[in-house]
């Protein structure tokens, strides 16, 4: 979305008796509300890998790798009449607008140094561009207080930016189009647009393409990559040699991957109010895959099965974590280093490293019960 080709983008566009009931009512919405924390994983930094992304792409930084995943991941609660989005689709517009940000420093959070910028819009044909396209930000993400610019490794109009676009990809509070996060998760909000869309129809997926940039030959560079990209086998943990009960369980909690987060969600029949929190995940695995019945909170879950070391750690067992200081959260180790869990509001049901990185911080109580 360079040059002349920004033009239609820069038009478009979450005690007694009675006593003593209220407070078991009380201590029993505090073991849920902790059972559900609102918890900071990864806090100020990366979202966790995505589903379905492979481990490495050549040519492709991890955190823009990292990004095109977690944006196919969120946007099917940002656009529930989506169908279709995935990582590859994303990365196709990557590699067109920026070469995935090449040449650039990303940090863990995302940020892009030093900014991507495209040609001034002002007409003068340098980029191609013939039509003049005033400032609308004041310079503040393309830093020029004149014309427009696209900006980041996505090339976001500024004027497009400010609209249905711009997102908060890494959760941080802030819309920036130099971020990697917040960027890729733009890119698919505007691919999805508002209403019902079916990605995986090439007819459909052709025509979003050319909304984002309204040229043959650019829809037919970025649809190259897509099918390039889509050939690509996603990563795989070692859950997929875990058998018996476990192996069960585990696959019952990795087909929910991508299901919304849901403060209170999640039944031994499968998700409530349209989502499952960490522990609702864990009710719902371990019934599906083996009928076995958990308690309802994490910090219960401390008394389930039989305690195990870090060093004893296997597929299919239930790790509690005190990341807030109550026990506050659990997921399901699947093999491979890592964990099946459901995160915090805004974010779905997911596989991320808990061997290593942000989780390893914190005190784990691990428990078997398979």
């Amino acid at each position: 979305m360079t040059g002349a080709k920004k033009v239609l983008l820069a038009s478009s566009l979450l005690l007694s008796p009675i006593a003593l009931v209220l407070g078991l009512c009380i201590l029993f919405v505090a073991a849920v509300a902790g059972g559900a924390a609102e918890h900071e994983d990864e806090a100020g930094g990366a979202p966790g890998p995505a589903h379905g992304v492979p481990a490495k792409v050549d040519g492709v930084n991890p955190l823009m790798l990292a990004a095109y995943g977690n944006a196919a991941d969120r946007i099917r609660t940002l656009r529930p009449k989506c169908r279709g989005m995935r990582w590859s689709v994303i990365a196709g517009i990557g590699k067109v607008e920026s070469n995935h940000a090449g040449g650039r420093q990303i940090s863990p959070r995302g940020d892009i140094t030093p900014r991507i910028l495209g040609p001034r819009l002002d007409g003068s044909g340098v980029g191609g561009n013939t039509t003049a396209f005033k400032d609308t930000d004041g310079g503040r993400w393309d830093g020029d207080a004149t014309s427009e610019r696209a900006v980041g490794p996505m090339q976001f109009l500024p004027s497009t930016w400010e609209g249905a676009s711009g997102q908060d990809g890494n959760n941080d509070g802030t819309k920036n189009p130099h971020n990697a996060f917040d960027a890729a998760l733009g890119t698919a909000a505007y691919l999805c647009g508002t209403s019902k869309s079916d990605l995986s129809d090439d007819a459909q997926m052709r025509r979003a393409i050319l909304r984002y940039n309204h040229s043959a030959a650019y829809a037919d560079d970025v649809s190259g990559y897509i099918r390039q990209y889509d050939q690509l086998a996603p990563a795989t943990s070692d859950n997929t040699a875990v058998g018996g009960r476990a192996g069960d369980v585990i696959q019952a909690a990795l087909a929910k991957q991508g299901t919304p987060y849901v403060w209170g969600g999640g039944n031994a029949h499968g998700a409530t109010g349209g989502g499952f929190d960490c522990s609702g995940l864990l009710v719902y695995a371990f019934y599906k895959g083996a009928h076995i019945s958990l308690p309802r909170t994490s910090q219960a879950m401390r008394g389930a099965g039989e305690a195990v070391s870090r060093s004893d750690l296997r597929p299919g067992d239930i790790v509690v974590i005190n990341n807030d200081g109550n026990w506050g959260h659990v997921g399901l180790y699947v093999g491979g280093g890592n964990m099946v869990h459901a995160p915090r509001p805004g974010k779905t049901v997911e596989t991320v490293p808990l061997t290593k990185g942000y989780w390893t911080q914190f005190d784990w109580d691990i428990r078997r019960v398979l």
